[in-house]
């Protein structure tokens, strides 16, 4: 791209009153090979809003403060958007930080730059509101966008896998040699959440729905989550008297329930074995798959064998803008 287009670059603020759609339809065609059943609910929610006349006026001063995918910036050409970027505010230990998402690009404009541009104008837009750090996803299969963000100063923090149990696989409950299951015990919380906090650290955990004070074993807040139809389950996986792992299940709203695993690297593949195919037999009647987020790499022949799928693998990486 020239200097002359990159002056000229036709870049505006989204307007959510007109761009809604368009931005759905993009979003659509450029990520159609990896849409899944979230993402597909999450179009169909964006389309929902564009045509709400009432909740876009509460919106149209609200987006920058809320975590909506509708504030950000297009990329327009003869009156076509073929270009976007999503800016999410989010809270992160007391402090806004801000997520990039949904950087899409027509494929009939690719490879002029527009996405380097649209990233550049989103970064320079949150330093001058005062904002220090931003954050993005990119899957591990998209090697040409984890460039562009290295290159533009982004560094990895962490690579996270989803896997999926999977309705194919059969339940094979042979639990290894020496295992026992049984249910958590209160005297299992402090292990448990040490586990946890290695598993979910700081710089991945703030942007999961995991809660540990939620998965807590407290008496007053298991009534709690009683009263509020709140329904959790935990296990705990023992080699003699020794735990290996825990895991803990929560329903979610999205197209799947989370499973939170919490083991050692010198236990995770027995914990994996043993745990994720007992979870997968005890909620089997409610028809619902089952999530579990997992540094990536680790364990992998152990979630197939536990009847569980990669989803998919993704790169978090955040930049400080200060």
């Amino acid at each position: 791209m020239t200097i002359a287009q990159v002056i000229s670059a036709p870049i505006r603020k989204v307007n959510i009153r007109q761009d809604l759609l368009a931005v759905a339809d993009l979003i659509e065609i450029c990520f159609a090979k990896t849409l899944d059943d979230d993402g597909r609910e999450y179009l169909r929610q964006l389309r929902w809003t564009a045509r709400d006349m009432n909740y876009l006026s509460w919106l149209q001063g609200a987006a920058e403060r809320i975590s909506t995918p509708l504030y950000g910036f297009v990329w327009e050409e003869n009156n076509r958007i073929i270009g976007n970027l999503s800016l999410i505010p989010l809270n992160r230990g007391g402090r806004l930080v801000y997520l990039i998402a949904n950087v899409a690009v027509h494929p009939d404009y690719r490879r002029r730059g527009i996405g380097r541009l649209l990233t550049q104008e989103a970064l320079d837009h949150l330093r001058q509101r005062g904002i220090d750090m931003a954050w993005l996803q990119v899957r591990d299969d998209n090697p040409v966008a984890h460039h562009l963000y290295l290159s533009l100063g982004f560094i990895e923090r962490a690579r996270r896998t989803t896997w999926m149990s999977s309705s194919a696989a059969p339940i094979n409950q042979l639990v290894p040699d020496g295992i026992t299951i049984e249910r958590r015990r209160m005297q299992d919380w402090d292990q448990q959440v040490a586990w946890l906090r290695e598993i979910y650290p700081p710089e991945v955990k703030w942007n999961l729905s995991l809660n540990f004070s939620r998965l807590s074993p407290n008496p007053l807040k298991q009534f709690l989550r009683w009263l509020s139809g709140e329904p959790q389950a935990h296990w705990v996986a023992r080699k003699g008297s020794k735990p290996v792992g825990y895991v803990s299940w929560e329903p979610m709203r999205a197209s799947s329930d989370a499973l939170w695993l919490a083991t050692t690297a010198d236990w995770e593949e027995q914990a994996v074995l043993s745990l994720l195919p007992y979870a997968r037999a005890a909620l089997a009647a409610r028809g619902r798959s089952l999530s579990v987020n997992f540094p990536g790499g680790r364990a992998n022949g152990a979630f197939l064998q536990a009847g569980y799928t990669h989803h998919q693998t993704l790169i978090w990486m955040s930049t400080k803008l200060t």
